[in-house]
């Protein structure tokens, strides 16, 4: 590689050192003291000639020497009569004159390969323009670019818009279900007897849950639609703003955008396939490959392949067309917009699902009013012949009972030992005979105990389940009678559901969630 840097024109750097000049003049005093001019000829004259140079310096002169100049080296070496001093500081200054000189010659022959040309205004004033009709052009793209970001921005704003009143449609429905509901529980005023909450209840509460948590989960689908319109409204005036700001520099050119983003987009495909047959194996058409090559090549030179790289991607710079705050711009709009979608997809699912839900409790509470009523029926007539079976197990209880105190009175025996039987005694002759030998016993006694203990907890039993019996009996009766007006009631909770299920009605107050 040529090296243009200009050589260095410094004569003190030609000049030779007062060292060298110190052991020269000790020579020549020396010398002085020790031979003399007159008989000793030339030969200190030719040493004191040449200059002193470092061993690893080696000094090529450019220009030859010339016979006048070899003379007059010649007449002052010859000169016996000087001054050592003098003629040395004559040569040192002829010496640095060479040096200059030479510095001089080879300045020039630099300046001839680097210095600018007469015409270098022009030259400048026209790549300047280039230049800046170039980067016009760029801007012009990335208007362009911003243009169309802008109009799929104000058209995802406009679709949440349309999902927002579909989401308040379907809020609306759900409330009109919710006052249903809670109509119904105010309607269901149970009797006394059955003041504890049944299973319709319990649906009825469940439905009023599942309403407000679909109510709740809608409201915050409408506020999520909100509030990414409100994101979307902020890049967008983002946009607008940059769109402003990079199209100060597009006013002198053509402003059709439409062109200036096809070019673009033209050059953005010629540089992936380039780079795609740059990565790929050699394709066997060479002339196919030739006049792709040539297309590659005459779109890199156009300004719009210029804001892309090798691999197809814009480049980004703070002084260059792409900005990072375009950048930005187009990855928030694109990051903005893939969560509207995604939003919108929600926004509508959960629409569905709301009114499927809605629709499946609706039912769910119909078919279980009508499954109460169903119930209320068959107890009412289950409780007729329960009554009358509660009145013969009352027969068989007392009957058991008065069976249960015979035996325990037959079982205690008399009332006074002075009644007691021969037979009956614990010390009857066999036993007073068997119990002479050590050891042997009976357990009479102790088992008749238990045996009469037995039959009387056997008859306080029998006597706490004939009362039993009896208060069962008597509840009987009385859901007997309740049956009848749950009946009334259910049945007319079930007529009014399912005259207003088609939700064709206007709402008078909503319910407070």
């Amino acid at each position: 590689m040529t090296n243009l840097q200009r050589p260095s024109t410094s004569c003190q750097r030609q000049r030779p050192s007062l060292t060298d000049d110190n052991n020269q003049r000790n020579n020549n005093e020396k010398y002085l003291f020790t031979r003399s001019y007159t008989f000793d000829g030339l030969q200190p004259t030719k040493q004191q000639q040449q200059p002193s140079s470092p061993p690893h310096e080696v000094v090529k002169p450019l220009r030859p020497a010339t016979a006048s100049g070899g003379q007059q080296a010649q007449r002052l070496g010859r000169s016996l009569l000087s001054n050592d001093n003098w003629r040395e500081a004559t040569m040192n200054d002829v010496r640095v004159n060479a040096k200059v000189m030479e510095q001089s010659d080879r300045n020039i022959l630099y300046g001839k390969g680097i210095d600018p040309l007469p015409h270098v205004r022009e030259m400048l004033s026209e790549l300047s323009n280039a230049d800046a009709f170039n980067y016009a052009r760029q801007c012009r793209v990335v208007v362009a670019k911003l243009r169309l970001c802008w109009i799929d921005v104000n058209e995802e704003i406009k679709s949440l818009l349309k999902h927002k009143d579909y989401t308040e449609a379907a809020i609306d429905h759900i409330r009109k279900d919710l006052v249903i509901n809670r109509e119904s529980v105010n309607m269901r005023r149970k009797p006394k007897r059955e003041s504890e909450a049944d299973g319709v209840d319990d649906i009825l509460v469940a439905e009023k849950y599942h309403l407000r948590n679909i109510k709740k989960i809608l409201e915050q689908n409408c506020k999520n639609v909100i509030d990414q319109m409100q994101k979307l409204d902020e890049v967008r005036h983002r946009i607008a703003k940059i769109s402003k700001e990079r199209s100060l520099v597009t006013e002198l050119i053509c402003q059709c955008l439409t062109s200036a983003s096809r070019a673009f987009e033209i050059a953005r495909i010629e540089k992936l396939e380039n780079s795609y047959h740059r990565r790929g194996p050699i394709p066997a058409n060479v002339r196919s490959t030739s006049a792709h090559a040539l297309r590659a090549q005459h779109g890199m030179n156009t300004a719009e392949s210029k804001l892309l790289d090798e691999n197809g991607l814009s480049t980004v710079g703070h002084l260059k067309a792409f900005t990072p705050d375009v950048i930005q711009a187009f990855d928030d709009a694109a990051k903005l917009m893939d969560e509207s979608r995604e939003i919108k997809k929600q926004a509508m699912n959960q629409i569905k699902d709301a009114f499927n839900d809605a629709k499946a409790y609706t039912l769910t509470v119909n078919q279980s009013i009508a499954q109460k009523l169903a119930d209320i029926i068959t107890l009412a007539q289950h409780l007729t012949v329960s009554v009358g079976e509660n009145m013969l197990a009352q027969s068989r209880a007392q009957r058991w009972h008065d069976l249960s105190m015979s035996a325990y009175r037959s079982n205690s025996g008399p009332v006074s030992s002075s009644q007691l039987k021969i037979s009956e005694r614990l010390d009857r002759p066999i036993i007073r005979t068997f119990q002479r030998h050590p050891g042997n016993q009976v357990s009479e006694a102790q088992m008749t105990i238990k045996a009469t203990t037995n039959l009387q907890q056997s008859a306080e039993e029998t006597n706490k389940q004939l009362k039993t019996l009896k208060v069962v009996g008597q509840r009987l009766k009385s859901n007997l009678i309740d049956k009848e007006s749950a009946l009334d009631i259910d049945s007319h909770l079930l007529r009014q559901r399912r005259e207003r299920s088609n939700h064709k009605w206007g709402v008078t107050k909503y319910v407070p969630v």
